[in-house]
């Protein structure tokens, strides 16, 4: 759609799309996850018109496209409701980078660094219930390094984002109900 709303239309109605797009830095794709009737794989569909390309063979969710354009991150289910994300260029190739596990309940459960260098995503506590902190994963070393400590395990986090400068802003949700009893009035 134009900057003002109007002018709005489909890229294409071959699939359902599940979740947030990402764009390509060149503003000339956007990859999502989209379910076309035999499951949820990663397309790039591109803006101009044209059919939407499948990148992925297996079930595939959260695309997260570089800054540089070099390869798409997304995440694959490997048990419950846990994902270990992976990386393929907008051809089809397979690229290696340090495993990460996220959960689904996390609606992009990572960003890349401004630099394209690093992830930052979300990791559960160590124990069931455990705190969800910021990691940092950095792709030239495989490390991984802690870079928030949210000890309040009341408080659960969903979605974040990165501000230039590579600030986090985040939400904290907490289930916080009452439960009352009410006798209708016969």
């Amino acid at each position: 759609m134009s900057s003002d709303g109007t002018n709005v239309r489909r890229l294409t109605d071959a699939f359902d799309v599940r979740g947030a797009a990402s764009w390509s830095p060149d503003g000339k794709w956007v990859a999502v996850a989209a379910n076309d009737g035999r499951g949820t794989y990663i397309y790039k569909v591109p803006v101009n018109g044209g059919s939407p390309v499948r990148l992925t063979e297996t079930p595939s969710y959260n695309p997260m496209w570089s800054p540089d354009g070099g390869f798409i991150a997304y995440s694959e289910p490997i048990q419950g409701g846990t994902l270990v994300t992976k990386a393929i260029t907008p051809d089809k190739v397979s690229v290696p980078i340090p495993s990460i596990r996220v959960s689904y309940l996390t609606s992009t459960p990572y960003r890349f660094a401004p630099d394209g260098t690093a992830l930052i995503f979300l990791k559960e506590g160590v124990f069931v219930g455990g705190a969800r902190n910021f990691y940092k994963m950095d792709f030239k070393t495989g490390q991984e390094r802690q870079l928030t400590n949210l000890d309040n395990n009341a408080f659960l986090t969903r979605s974040f984002d990165l501000m230039p400068g590579g600030r986090i802003v985040f939400d904290r949700q907490r289930e916080n109900s009452d439960l009352a009893v009410i006798d209708l009035v016969h």
